[in-house]
């Protein structure tokens, strides 16, 4: 494990080079190992980044991140694991490694509810009545954990008894928004807590893009609630539309 959480950290190595790392070398170790004229071979690499794999071999930082993922009670998901859903691993910049709290299901046809932080009573009341119409059907519900439309969304999955996965911005040890703490323990109680991130890493607007394409990624079908101009319900609506989702836009 400390040698996938090695590649997915290593300075100027995306997730889209460290998968043609792995398409390559087949094993993340394989790549801690190689030298520069078998690095050479992988499509697309740049010299940046052959240095970048040549020059960060200490495990002290990953062996720090294993430790502090045990002391949180946050597990690790490799991109070879089987509960990895198919339909997102395949993306080009899926990522090798995630972290997560909570239980893997079957997620059946899974819908990504988001929109507006900030959203009238109206869009509260659709947001509330789609995720409980998919609840019943037996979908997941797919949301980040936002105020607004994607809180109202989980909740309501929750309440009706449902799976529903949440995507953050940022490590598992941190609850954001702040005041989400109780939504966020019954999610990782009853459905799924997902982030890119390890423990440490705190929400920033560089995060937040990241988080709505996985967002896209791991779901069939995205709905997207009173966006505002710029949101980044609109970025995961654009994930979305790149990574042939159905995409629909309730103003």
């Amino acid at each position: 494990m400390e040698y996938w959480i090695w590649l997915s950290l290593l300075p100027y190595i995306g997730p889209v080079t460290a998968n043609r790392l792995l398409e390559h070398f087949e094993d993340p170790s394989r790549v801690y190992r190689a030298k520069i004229p078998e690095l050479i071979k992988v499509k697309g690499i740049t010299e940046r980044q052959m240095q970048s794999i040549a020059e960060n071999k200490s495990l002290d930082r990953i062996r720090e991140i294993m430790n502090s993922c045990e002391q949180n009670n946050i597990s690790v998901l490799l991109k070879n694991d089987v509960r990895y859903p198919y339909r997102a691993k395949i993306m080009a910049d899926a990522p090798v490694v995630l972290y997560y709290k909570g239980c893997f299901q079957n997620m059946k046809n899974p819908v990504a509810i988001v929109g507006a932080r900030r959203c009238t009573q109206e869009a509260k009341h659709k947001a509330v009545a789609l995720a409980q119409q998919y609840t019943e059907n037996g979908q997941t519900v797919i949301s980040g954990m936002a105020k607004g439309i994607d809180s109202y969304a989980h909740t309501a999955c929750l309440n009706a008894g449902g799976y529903t996965v949440a995507v953050v911005g940022n490590g598992l040890d941190i609850c954001y928004p702040s005041e989400h703490k109780t939504l966020m323990d019954c999610i990782a109680e009853k459905g799924l807590l997902l982030s890119e991130y390890p423990p440490g890493v705190k929400p920033s607007r560089y995060t937040f893009p990241r988080r709505n394409r996985l967002i896209s990624a791991w779901a069939e079908h995205i709905v997207v609630i009173a966006p505002g101009k710029r949101s980044g319900a609109l970025i995961t609506a654009e994930y979305g539309r790149k990574y042939g989702r159905q995409v629909e836009i309730i103003t």
